[in-house]
């Protein structure tokens, strides 16, 4: 009896497993298939027998549309994917070539003056024509200059990269060596003022772009002012305006009978008393 326990608990589990695999069948038949019901049901409500020549063929017709939609969205949704997955095989190829050709720390420059570009070109003040022809600012020749500088540099730092281990140098080889580090340095430099150079251009699109922003507001506020005295101001100073220091009438009245009530209480109450004391 006790071993059979177990057993009756995995037939009632695969029974709910078979159970809810069915309902999904079931939801991904109707899924599809609705087209069809949807369009024998309108034919037979327009006349069309059933069963009918008619009715068959307004089911399929809306089902292939249907059919036919669905397959272009998935073709749409697997292009779009795939695009991603391209642009993002061909920004790593590309970081991976700058690697090699720049150098991890050039590589990061590199980046850093591109995602300046990038935002130069993206900001408002470029798209509305402040920053004037978008010919004149596209950095173009900026990064290939970065990019060259940084391909040199790298190269002559491959160069000497094994310089260290090589012993009984010449005075000229020495020259040469302290040259090359010179040279590197230089070149770095020279990166690194250019990509400043870019970053304070971006800078100055971004401070463009938030004095645009504010203008906007202040536009914004400006007609929410002029919108709020169009409908407070006749309210307040209209000529139908009811004067605020009138005093109520009804509250006088109901002033002056309480009053009159409580004297009259008063004067009832001293009757009864001095009654009382005869």
């Amino acid at each position: 009896m006790r071993a059979s326990i177990p057993n009756m608990g995995a037939k009632k589990t695969d029974d709910g497993t078979s159970i809810a695999g069915a309902f999904l069948l079931f939801l991904l038949f109707i899924a599809v298939a609705w087209p069809y019901f949807l369009g024998t049901w309108l034919a037979v409500e327009y006349g069309a027998d059933n069963p009918s020549t008619a009715r068959s063929v307004t089911g399929w017709v809306l089902e292939v549309l249907w059919l036919g939609g669905l397959g272009c969205l998935a073709g749409w949704a697997w292009f779009k994917e795939k695009q991603k997955k391209d642009e993002a095989r061909r920004l790593e190829f590309l970081k991976q070539q700058r690697k090699r050709e720049f150098g991890s720390a050039g590589t990061r420059l590199y980046e850093q003056a591109d995602a300046s570009v990038s935002q130069i070109a993206g900001s408002e003040a470029a798209r509305t024509g402040w920053l004037g022809d978008p010919a004149d600012f596209d950095f173009r020749a900026d990064l290939e200059a970065i990019a060259a500088n940084l391909r040199r540099a790298e190269k002559i730092r491959a160069a000497t990269a094994d310089a260290s281990s090589i012993r009984d140098f010449s005075q000229a080889d020495k020259q040469m060596l302290h040259d090359a580090k010179v040279e590197i340095a230089k070149l770095e430099n020279s990166v690194k003022q250019r990509v400043e150079l870019i970053g304070q251009c971006a800078q100055q699109a971004a401070d463009i772009d938030r004095a645009l922003r504010e203008e906007r507001e202040s536009d914004v506020m400006a007609k929410r002012r002029e919108d709020l005295r169009g409908r407070l101001g006749p309210i307040l100073y209209g000529s139908q305006k009811m004067p605020i220091d009138n005093s109520s009438e009804s509250a006088d009245v109901v002033t002056a009978r309480a009053a009159a009530f409580h004297e009259l209480k008063a004067l009832i109450d001293k009757h009864r008393l001095d009654a009382a004391n005869d």
